[in-house]
């Protein structure tokens, strides 16, 4: 909820109309139905853990650090879990779009960062080996990579791939960066890259506060400016519902922030593993950076559960294909609608993310969205709790294939109904 010294006449109105869409859930439309047309082909594969990246942010942020995981240490990291790090999946031989241009990262990540603009660039049809998520094991086990993504890796042999900042700090670098669990086939021709979400609550880790910052600069309207109360996370608030959009995009470009540091990680696995096909996944903010940086590398990405990436992909100055069907940019959110993250209802002063200091004000989504019914069809409430990756695996996932038929995708690409922040005007040539 947002408090400002006057609010009247068509103002307070629109306020106020405002505040009661946020107390629904975003109504799918049957005419924005996508029907996934995936076949399923070829043998499944097998993944399994076997390296772990760890990439420091604004305490040690040259700090880069990776595991490798034999086969006995990846079973003691399964007994230290409770979970298999095993897995079975299924691809299927799809299509997808990619920019032409050899140094296109570079020209589009230099004109972002320099000149606040989007990169020019021609695309291409090409073949893709893309993950079936009409699959339901296939489904299932990609949410369960990303609930290891949340599991401290239990093993102090750590190779040290950038400058070796914090070694007699007792692991303290732990809570200042990201994640990301690798798994891959034997013959290594298929990685799967999961990335850590937002770690939340009374001991949920360290990286908590660090999380939250991250969250607040992605996904809020101006800078997590929500009301007087809240101390913002950038200086680009001007006055009421005006940001100043230059100061914005530079925000969410800094480099120890975790869009900067999962791209050079991401990097750095495409560049140790140039022939393997690689896929990226997360949930909530990791599902959410998946997605981010599946636009920014061309790489397929699953993402559970995740806040709306569309707003913080404008503001990078991601790379989008123009006017190409939604499908074709390999890029998925699974989410249900008892999730106020994934709807983009979880804001507003009464809500669990405004209490928790949390401004996750975006709602839309890049690529194809699938939204499981869960209010509709299990009888549950609009709950934060819901959001949690263990609830979807075995409340929704692991059920649903046998009540329902796969839920509705559909698109916010060019969907006008689909706005964020749309009360706040974004000005633009102030420095």
């Amino acid at each position: 909820m947002k408090t400002f010294k006057s609010l009247f006449g068509t103002e307070l109105i629109s306020f106020i109309l405002f505040l009661l869409l946020l107390s629904f859930p975003y109504a799918l439309k049957a005419a924005d139905q996508i029907i996934l047309t995936q076949v399923e082909s070829g043998e499944p594969t097998t993944v399994t853990l076997k390296h772990v990246f760890h990439h420091g942010s604004t305490k040690y942020p040259k700090l880069f650090r990776r595991i490798d995981l034999t086969e006995t240490k990846v079973r003691a990291q399964e007994l230290a879990s409770g979970e298999s790090l095993t897995y079975t999946l299924m691809g299927v031989n799809g299509t997808g779009i990619e920019y032409v241009k050899e140094n296109a990262v570079k020209e589009f990540r230099d004109m972002s960062k320099n000149k606040l603009k989007s990169a020019i660039l021609d695309w291409r049809d090409i073949p893709k080996y893309i993950p079936l998520i009409t699959h339901w094991k296939t489904l299932i086990n990609l949410a369960k990579l990303t609930y290891n993504a949340y599991v401290k890796p239990e093993d102090p042999d750590w190779y040290d791939l950038g400058d070796k900042y914090g070694l007699n700090d007792t692991f303290g670098w732990e809570d200042d960066g990201i994640r990301g669990y690798v798994f891959a086939s034997g013959d290594n021709k298929t990685l799967v890259v999961s990335i850590k979400g937002t770690s939340m609550g009374f001991g949920a880790g360290p990286t908590v506060r660090k999380d939250k910052y991250n969250d607040n600069r992605l996904f809020s309207c101006c800078c997590a400016y929500v009301d007087r109360t809240w101390s913002a996370v950038c200086p680009c608030y001007l006055d009421e519902y005006r940001c100043n959009q230059n100061c914005l995009e530079k925000s969410v470009d800094e480099d120890e922030l975790y869009y900067v540091i999962t791209l050079s990680m991401v990097d750095q696995i495409m560049k140790e593993f140039p022939n393997s096909v690689i896929w990226v996944t997360g949930h909530s903010l990791g599902g959410a950076l998946s997605s981010l940086v599946g636009l920014t590398f061309n790489l397929p990405a699953v993402a559970y559960e995740s806040p709306g990436d569309r707003l913080p992909a404008r503001r990078l100055h991601l790379p989008h294909p123009p006017a190409v069907p939604a499908e074709k940019m390999n890029i998925w959110h699974l989410g249900h609608t008892a999730d106020p993250i994934f709807m983009g209802v979880c804001n507003g002063i009464r809500s669990s993310c405004y209490l928790g200091g949390y401004a996750m004000e975006s709602k839309c989504h890049v690529g194809v969205s699938c939204a499981f019914d869960s209010v509709e069809k299990l009888g549950w409430r609009v709950d934060i709790r819901s959001h949690r990756i263990q609830e979807v695996i075995d409340k929704i996932l692991n059920i649903w294939e046998s009540l329902f038929d796969f839920p509705r995708c559909y698109s916010d690409e060019g969907d006008e109904d689909c706005e964020d922040c749309g009360l706040w005007e974004y000005v633009e040539g102030l420095e």
